[in-house]
């Protein structure tokens, strides 16, 4: 009876980790089809103008009579605060043709640049609307464009699109834009004239072609230019010291959504927004994960966004769990070296891809049914490929684009259920063949019916997290004398993500160098060992491989001490510090030790005697947690010498 309890209580538990209360993943617009996305920050608010894709299910071109307005304060959660019709504003452009755009803020008015299409037919142009609000009462105000097609020396008739605007810290602003070409002018204080010539912008050593889309940023004093690249597009960028150039070609961010100009499924353009908000990085783009999204019904997502300790940017795989989501792996019961993986939209178990540091394609976005979004039912969508749903077909199951279709929501439904094999992993039954089950044969998946032992197995389970939320090193700060060396560890967490790697830097290779780095795949940790060169303090960093997550440890080191007390190390971790060393002239002597607060107070002080090798070790937990530094005092009985030294703690460092 005991047995049965916790089965139930099994259930129970697993399928409410599922409920359907929350979902904010990508797309973060669902009731529409946006494109072109371009954000706005204004304090603890960011404002989203994004293009309204309104071309019919099927069409083959663009068809956007106005821009949508949204806002959030969190990121995750957004409103619709408004729209901009192009007929309503702008009464030289052609109506269908809400191109591009993008919003800023000066001396209390907003500016908004848009990208339309000139009746008089002389092709696309850019245009101008200015409000006191961010949200509404936006006017023309030029009554023409700011920039046309005749302004440029190019005989294509859409290559004066896509504005992005920024102004610098001197209060000059500037506007780039840019089809085929990428043009660049200063902006008068007004923001609505010309300040100077137009400029053609290069872009050294630029690998692959320069396409559309350009968006201009400044992050830690470094200017950004990205941009869309190539075709099918992906996004690439280039940094500068300044916001004129010269630019230097720094490489891709996001790969493209098809490598197939006419496929039909996937957006064959990309269009991203970079901002700052609260302390982090995000991307805005758009994709065509919405059911009959294509690149002319396409969908607005947001992801982190991650740069390097050089300042370059770390290439972002579009997800469909987006800011809040969480990715699972599907671990089989049968074989545990494998993993439900796609390939080639084939549903498959696999081992992971060591090489493949990543693994994207065994990552899955657990989301409530598309059929029946109740407790317990479940889809199962691609994290890398949004929009993407493992769907049966003639008892096959592949990966396949979700069009939107009951049938197809009812064969990419399944329920929840306790492992058949064992209720602690899990078991999915078909939605609309309850007699069938996910199950693995040849490491193919197909839906079949489960009867013998063998069957259970292989329709049993396991879902763990995938993605990386954090690394912890294994101290918070030591103290090293010259030439001495000491061994560091990092974990990343949680223990079941795909990708473990983390890479350690030091801030000051002169005062601390990194060598001999390995990883443990049985206890997770990677670990180098750390040598100290010469008197200074240095930050070592350890950096996940995925997310740029990082935790440092300060490393002190100092002269070398006098000879009656060698290899002294001090490690701290949290609160609890570690103080050890050798005495080199006498063996079973006293050694007393004094610690001494930031405040002056003291904290620590004890006594006691070294081993016969003449090792002596103290380890306790600081009184003070005051941050800063912590002086020490050593002293060995019958010796005069007192050896002063000392440690850095870090308030509110977290256990490993």
């Amino acid at each position: 009876m005991k047995k049965v309890v916790s089965k139930i209580m099994l259930s129970t538990l697993l399928l409410s980790s599922f409920s359907t209360a929350a979902y904010a993943d990508n797309p973060i617009i669902k009731d529409k089809f946006t494109g072109d996305p371009a954000a706005l920050v204004q304090g603890d608010k960011v404002y989203l103008y994004a293009g309204h894709d309104e071309a019919s299910a099927g069409g083959n071109f663009y068809y956007m009579p106005e821009w949508v307005i949204y806002s959030t304060t969190d990121m995750v959660n957004w409103k619709q605060e408004g729209s901009l019709s192009v007929k309503d504003t702008f009464s030289w452009a052609r109506e269908d043709a809400a191109w591009a755009s993008q919003v800023i803020e000066r001396d209390g008015t907003y500016y908004w640049y848009v990208a339309t299409n000139n009746k008089d037919g002389s092709g696309y142009c850019i245009g101008v609307a200015t409000s006191k609000s961010p949200t509404e009462g936006f006017k023309d105000a030029l009554g023409k464009p700011l920039i046309t097609n005749q302004m440029t020396t190019s005989n294509i008739s859409w290559d004066d699109i896509d504005p992005t605007v920024m102004i610098d810290d001197d209060g000059q602003g500037y506007l780039y834009w840019g089809n085929s070409y990428p043009y660049y002018a200063k902006l008068k204080p007004n923001m609505i004239e010309l300040d100077g010539d137009i400029q053609k912008v290069t872009i050294n050593n630029l690998k692959g072609g320069y396409t559309e889309a350009p968006w201009i940023h400044k992050h830690n004093g470094k200017y950004y230019l990205s941009f869309a690249h190539d075709w099918p597009e992906g996004l690439a960028y280039a940094m500068s010291d300044s916001p004129t150039g010269p630019w230097e070609y720094k490489g891709v961010i996001m790969d493209p959504f098809t490598s197939d100009p006419n496929d039909k499924n996937n957006s064959n353009t990309e269009h991203q927004s970079i901002i700052d908000f609260k302390g982090k990085s995000y991307i805005i783009y758009h994709t065509s994960a919405l059911p009959t999204g294509s690149s002319y019904r396409r969908s607005v997502s947001i992801d982190r966004l991650y740069y390097n300790l050089d300042g370059t940017i770390k290439k972002v795989v579009p997800t469909s769990t987006g800011l809040d989501g969480v990715g699972q792996k599907l671990q089989s019961y049968s074989f545990l070296d494998r993993y439900i993986r796609h390939y080639a939209y084939d549903a498959r178990i696999d081992p992971l891809d060591v090489s493949n540091n990543s693994n994207f394609d065994s990552r899955w976005d657990i989301v409530p049914g598309l059929a029946n979004s109740e407790e317990g039912y479940v889809s199962i969508q691609s994290v890398s490929k949004p929009g993407y749903y493992l769907r049966h077909s003639n008892y096959d199951l592949a990966l396949v684009k979700n069009d939107g279709t009951s049938g197809f929501k009812n064969d990419a439904t399944f329920k929840m259920v306790p492992g058949l094999a064992d209720p602690n992993w899990t078991s999915f039954q078909s939605y609309n063949f309850p007699k069938l089950y996910i199950k693995q044969r040849d490491y193919l998946l197909k839906l079949e019916q489960v009867g013998t032992e063998e069957d259970k197995q292989n329709a049993t389970f396991k879902m763990s997290e995938t993605d990386v939320k954090d690394v912890q090193l294994s101290l918070d700060s030591l103290t090293l004398q010259e030439n001495g060396e000491e061994s560091l560890s990092a974990i990343v967490l949680p223990s079941s993500v795909l990708n473990q790697k983390v890479t350690f830097t030091s801030s000051d290779p002169n005062v601390v160098s990194i060598s001999n780095p390995t990883y443990n795949p049985e206890d997770g940790k990677s670990k180098v060992t750390i040598v100290a060169k010469s008197p200074g303090t240095a930050e070592i960093t350890a950096t996940t491989d995925e997310g740029q997550f990082t935790d440092s440890a300060s490393i002190t080191v100092e002269k070398q001490l006098p000879q009656t007390i060698k290899d002294l190390n001090i490690c701290v971790n949290n609160t609890k510090v570690v103080i050890e060393g050798y005495m080199t002239q006498k063996k079973g002597t006293d050694v007393a030790v004094k610690v001494t607060a930031p405040n002056g107070k003291l904290d620590y002080l004890d006594q006691i005697t070294t081993e016969d090798d003449g090792k002596f070790s103290y380890s306790f937990t600081l009184s003070n947690h005051a941050a800063g530094k912590y002086n020490v005092s050593l002293g060995a009985a019958d010796l005069n010498e007192i050896v002063n030294t000392s440690f850095q703690y870090k308030q509110g460092a977290k256990n490993e």
